[in-house]
């Protein structure tokens, strides 16, 4: 009797339960129906980031793909540049080859000079009348004892075989001053190979870098000046070499080289007779 009496409010209780349940449930959809909006507005959010992100990606790698072309054609610009430079080094030094070869197989022996009845001419060295090509300078064992070499002199016929030490490198100083080059070339290597130590060496590969200048070879004068200087630093004959590498760079159309030895020049020996000669030549190329 007692438990029914208990059942019926137990039911009552669980009815009044169930109705306030109901209750909270209900204010709850609107709450997550806003929920699913939610949802779908940040999903839209997020799709448009997304293409926004792409976007800007995009106009990246086109922005990327612009300034590589551009970089492109300029190698390829600088490239062609290149390689005209090279063409025309390349048709110069044959140029030069070509001539180098004419003069070989030309017969270089000269005939006599005749001396007239007029008294002889000297031809003084280091004077003005050596002109730019061909500054002789005063050394050692080239001068008589006047300090000239007589035009008879310069002009008596080519000899060499059987001659050693300083007759043989006064033959070869000689035919240079002749305008026998290959003749001279050689009496003077052999000069220089038979006394390489001797006080006229440095003389002697001065010289011989002469020859290749007198021939317009002008790249192997400048290697054979260059010589001079690295294997005679003290030499007298390094004025007079630093003043034909800045002249033979000029005849090569290099006029920074030129320049930069005919300075050097200046400022290392500023009292010799080559930089006098560099002065002017500076002057004119500078102009």
């Amino acid at each position: 009797m007692k438990y029914i009496r208990i059942l019926p409010v137990l039911l009552l209780a669980f009815v009044l339960v169930g109705c306030f349940g109901t209750k909270n449930t209900e204010p709850d959809k609107p709450a997550w129906g806003g929920s699913e909006e939610w949802r779908l507005k940040s999903l839209e959010e997020n799709f448009l980031n997304f293409k926004e992100g792409l976007r800007e990606q995009n106009d990246q790698i086109e922005r990327n793909h612009n300034e590589t072309t551009a970089q492109m054609e300029k190698l390829q610009q600088r490239m062609q540049e290149i390689d005209s430079s090279l063409a025309e080094l390349k048709e110069n030094q044959q140029k030069i080859l070509s001539m180098q070869s004419e003069e070989d197989v030309k017969d270089v022996a000269a005939p006599a000079v005749a001396v007239s009845a007029a008294p002889a001419e000297d031809v003084v060295m280091g004077g003005a009348q050596s002109g730019e090509e061909k500054p002789w300078m005063n050394v050692p064992g080239e001068q008589n004892g006047s300090g000239q070499v007589s035009a008879a002199a310069a002009s008596a016929p080519a000899k060499g075989a059987g001659l050693s030490g300083d007759a043989l490198y006064q033959e070869g100083v000689r035919l240079v001053m002749n305008d026998q080059p290959l003749k001279a070339r050689e009496l003077l290597t052999r000069y220089l190979g038979e006394n390489p130590k001797a006080a006229l060496a440095p003389n002697a590969l001065y010289w011989i870098g002469e020859t290749y200048y007198s021939e317009k070879n002008f790249a192997q004068s400048i290697l054979k000046f260059k010589e001079v200087s690295r294997r005679y630093p003290k030499a007298g004959k390094v004025p007079d070499s630093m003043l034909k590498i800045g002249l033979a760079y000029d005849k090569l159309g290099d006029r920074e080289n030129a320049v930069f030895y005919l300075k050097t020049l200046i400022d290392d020996y500023p009292k010799s007779a080559p930089a006098g000669i560099g002065r002017k030549r500076l002057r004119e190329i500078e102009k």
